[in-house]
């Protein structure tokens, strides 16, 4: 099956929407049984650069990616997980992709999407495994090339959404409460889903820790400390890793 980002994206963003709506927006990790060993084994982790995508959601509900500010938000993402993760006092190492692996990294960082999805789905809900949280084991698939040549032995992946509503969907929003006051029913527009996700992955390509945070229009990627905000919240029960 092809691997279709788009619609990758849509089932992310619906369902990012269903943990808010429900009241189940993640509150914890999810962990390798076997984390506790093995992050002790994880000396020098390589930070892959944070994929972040940022939509423009207008006002009839169209979500358009926006380029520019996806470069915007990897950036600042990138420097809040750095920042993080040292006064975490874990030596990272941010990976300089050059021309000869980019595409065996994006075919990585889409995989990973695609099983963050499954992890999703399942240990977190609304279609939830038992057996899949308890025993939570995951595997993007072999990433030992890239370890050896970064001389790292393990990879922290990152991927986030963000929607920032435009003037007139939130022009749109005021009046929904304004006509409400009147009528006694609103119906307001949702605002948009900000997601992020962090994972560390040793070879030959096992999860060891993962974890989804999620918000319904209280974070705004773009921004450095917005972003250092949702980063520091979802790095809260990061591993011990190397100790």
């Amino acid at each position: 099956m092809t691997f279709n980002p788009k619609k990758f994206r849509e089932l992310l963003a619906v369902l990012c929407l269903l943990f808010i709506a429900f009241g189940c927006a993640p509150k914890a990790y999810r962990a390798h049984p076997q984390l506790e060993i093995r992050a002790k084994n994880v000396k020098h982790p390589g930070l892959v650069r944070p994929d972040i995508d940022i939509c423009e959601l207008t006002a009839g509900g169209v979500r358009e990616l926006r380029d520019d500010w996806c470069e915007i938000g990897e950036t600042c993402v990138l420097r809040a997980m750095v920042e993080n993760l040292r006064a975490k006092e874990i030596k990272i190492e941010t990976l300089e992709l050059g021309k000869d692996i980019e595409k065996e990294m994006e075919e990585i960082q889409a995989l990973y999407r695609a099983v963050s999805l499954s992890i999703q789905l399942h240990t977190y809900g609304p279609y939830l495994f038992p057996e899949k949280k308890k025993n939570f084991e995951y595997s993007i698939g072999p990433i030992d090339g890239i370890l050896q040549k970064f001389e790292a032995d393990a990879l922290i992946f990152v991927y986030g959404i963000d929607e920032i509503s435009t003037a007139g969907r939130k022009a749109l929003q005021a009046a929904s409460v304004i006509v409400g006051a009147f009528t006694g029913v609103v119906v307001m527009p949702r605002s948009g889903i900000t997601a992020l996700s962090v994972a560390v992955v040793e070879e030959p390509g096992t999860i060891l820790w993962y974890c989804i945070k999620s918000s319904q229009g209280g974070y705004d990627l773009r921004k450095p400390e917005s972003a250092s905000d949702l980063v520091e919240n979802v790095l809260r029960d990061f591993p011990r890793l190397g100790k």
